[in-house]
């Protein structure tokens, strides 16, 4: 099964399955609804929402976040 469900070399499946899981969780889920709802972004294009988030926000540290929050091993890179 694990040939199967690998789709980076570098994470494991494990880890794989459980950040699915926690984006399920965060897209899917009824309290997904309310949270979306509220974090919809107001006024401007997508293309500006991007560039702001991908200036003023630290990626890496979110990346950390989303790993710790869906219960996945640390990256090790």
């Amino acid at each position: 099964m694990e040939k199967y469900l690998k789709r980076n070399p570098d994470i494991s499946v494990e880890d794989q399955i459980k950040f699915w899981m926690y984006l399920s969780d965060m897209a899917v889920s009824d309290l997904s609804g309310g949270m979306n709802y509220a974090s919809y972004h107001g006024g401007g294009s997508p293309i500006m929402e991007q560039i702001a988030i991908t200036t003023q926000y630290d990626i890496k540290e979110r990346k950390k976040n989303v790993r710790r929050l869906a219960g996945m091993s640390p990256e090790t890179k």
